[in-house]
């Protein structure tokens, strides 16, 4: 009963300002999202139609392979992946005498680089394609230089030719073509990005919300009012503790769902949303219970305030930032950012879209919580009969 009216008070609490709250917490960061996704658009890699890479080719050997590859790249089945310019982030250059290494079974090494305003991942997938195409190429070839050098008749070398190239056409088929641009295109969209940047921006204004008014309380003396009666402090703390995971809970899940609605971003599984949203709402919410445990209103703000900054400097600037030494910096950023785990959980889901890919970041957040929530345990135990 009693936490049943712990739960009564936020809820009433909420609609009583339900306005206000939606507002700071849900319309502002969504409006922000929105905003600097639009602006940002051309920085990011479109999520349909238009092609990843634009790729200027040099073909220096003019043969009937080197059109045979430029066709490859022209193909039906590439254009979502490659466009082919004067002008290009990409450059493939075939060399002199890469038709004639097809017969003679000495590979004549193409080169792909990179041009300051490409990215050396999608590059490095690039060449690949271009190794399994030469792959693929030479087996064929093979295969039919050993039809021609069977002893037969016309009829019976094309009906072995036939029946080798079902099977492989049964192998190599479009699929394979469709697997590579899956996995090319696993790219977040502008608005992707900035969603889960101002997701977490919302996640910061929440605990620092929970924590001014765990300081108010103290400061109104509201804490020593509620101890008066049969409470202990461990009930305290647990009751507020799930209340408090309550509000975290609806207004993230008015953000996420808010674009889902718009199709914007958060549109993969709603399963996997809800279990992302679930667990990373009970870390926010031990995390200020933790923080007002331990520093004070004036630190506590300072330190909120200094990682709103860097968390949101860290998504609005990603793009450059991942161009410098090779995406290095980038790379440690998603690392070492105190938001890095709740980033990281919802990038693998608008990429993947499956439970393996989520499922390590929900069980770190999980373990974190937990490991949190037993050392507040600790503290409020030691500070019995003090305001937590």
């Amino acid at each position: 009963m009693k936490l049943l009216a712990f739960i009564k008070t936020t809820f009433m609490a909420t609609v009583k300002n339900l306005y206000s709250l939606v507002l700071v917490f849900s319309l502002f960061p969504i409006f922000l999202g929105l905003l600097t996704g639009y602006m940002n658009e051309d920085m990011f890699v479109p999520s349909v139609d238009m092609p990843v890479m634009a790729v200027k080719v040099i073909d220096e050997d003019n043969s009937v392979e080197s059109r045979n590859l430029v066709n490859f790249l022209e193909s039906q089945e590439m254009r979502h992946i490659v466009e082919i310019k004067e002008k290009g982030e990409y450059i493939i250059t075939i060399p002199e005498g890469y038709g004639e290494s097809f017969l003679n079974g000495k590979g004549a090494a193409i080169e792909v680089n990179v041009t300051e305003e490409g990215s050396t991942r999608q590059g490095n997938t690039l060449a690949q394609i271009v190794d399994k195409y030469n792959e693929e190429r030479y087996l064929n070839l093979m295969i039919e230089k050993s039809i021609e050098d069977r002893i037969g008749t016309e009829e019976e070398k094309e009906e072995l030719y036939q029946s080798i190239y079902g099977k492989i056409a049964k192998i190599y088929n479009d699929r394979l073509i469709e697997n590579r641009i899956i996995t090319i295109r696993k790219s977040l969209t502008s608005y992707e990005h900035f969603s889960i940047t101002f997701l977490s921006y919302m996640l910061f204004l929440v605990i620092t919300h929970l924590i001014n008014g765990d300081y108010l309380a103290r400061e109104n003396e509201l804490y020593s009012r509620i101890m008066a009666s049969p409470l202990t402090e461990i009930q305290y703390f647990n009751y507020n503790l799930v209340s408090s995971y309550i509000f975290v809970v609806i207004f993230n899940l008015l953000y996420v769902l808010a674009y889902r609605i718009l199709g914007l971003s958060f549109t993969g599984a709603l399963s996997l949303l809800i279990a992302i949203v679930l667990v990373q709402s009970l870390l926010g919410t031990v995390l200020a219970a933790f923080v007002s445990l331990f520093l004070n209103k004036v630190v506590s703000n300072v330190i909120l305030d200094i990682l709103i900054i860097l968390q949101l400097l860290a998504g609005v600037t990603y793009v450059p930032i991942s161009k410098i030494g090779d995406g290095l910096l980038a790379d440690i950023i998603d690392k070492y950012l105190p938001n890095a785990l709740i980033v990281r959980t919802y990038r693998n889901y608008l990429l993947y879209d499956n439970f393996t890919s989520i499922y390590m970041g929900i069980l770190s957040m999980l373990i974190v919580s937990v490991i949190i929530y037993m050392i507040c345990i600790i503290r409020v135990k030691r500070k019995r009969g003090e305001a937590w």
